[in-house]
């Protein structure tokens, strides 16, 4: 699909679960927030978030994740690449102007099989921990409302 996005708007934090995407921007400029989930071996010990208690029935929307990188992207920079592993969780951001980008998904979403989209919300800022990674925690939130995306038959 072919996204538009004027100056100083984003598409929200969200992923794309086992899909792989290619993102080139065509015209303007944006930034590009990438994360990873941070899974831990099931047999380390669980770890609390460092965030004020959540409501009862939402502890299991948290997710510890890694912020891999925030870069900028030009039409003529090379494209942003997501794997199912690698970048899948990202926010995009209009940066000095209008943008258009081109995204690429593969699989195609798929609900039923696991394959719909989701949003998060930023918890904790990201912190610089003696491996280098930035971890944060992630709210899986539903989408937001001043945020919209349609479609059109081609």
């Amino acid at each position: 699909g072919v996204f538009l996005l004027k100056s100083g708007a984003s598409i929200p934090l969200h992923d794309h679960p086992g899909m792989y995407g290619i993102l080139k921007v065509m015209y303007g400029k944006v930034r590009i927030s990438c994360f990873d989930r941070l899974e831990r071996p099931p047999d380390s010990p669980q770890v609390s978030p460092p965030v004020p208690p959540v409501p009862p029935g939402q502890a299991d929307t948290l997710r510890c994740s890694v912020l891999r990188s925030t870069a900028e992207y030009t039409e003529e920079s090379g494209p942003c690449v997501l794997s199912p592993d690698r970048d899948n969780l990202h926010q995009i951001d209009a940066v000095d102007g209008p943008t258009a980008f081109m995204d690429i998904l593969a699989p195609p979403y798929d609900p039923d099989d696991g394959r719909d989209c989701h949003y998060y919300k930023v918890l904790t800022e990201p912190e610089v921990r003696v491996t280098e990674q930035k971890e944060v925690w992630l709210m899986e939130i539903s989408q937001p409302p001043d945020f919209w995306c349609g479609g059109e038959p081609y």
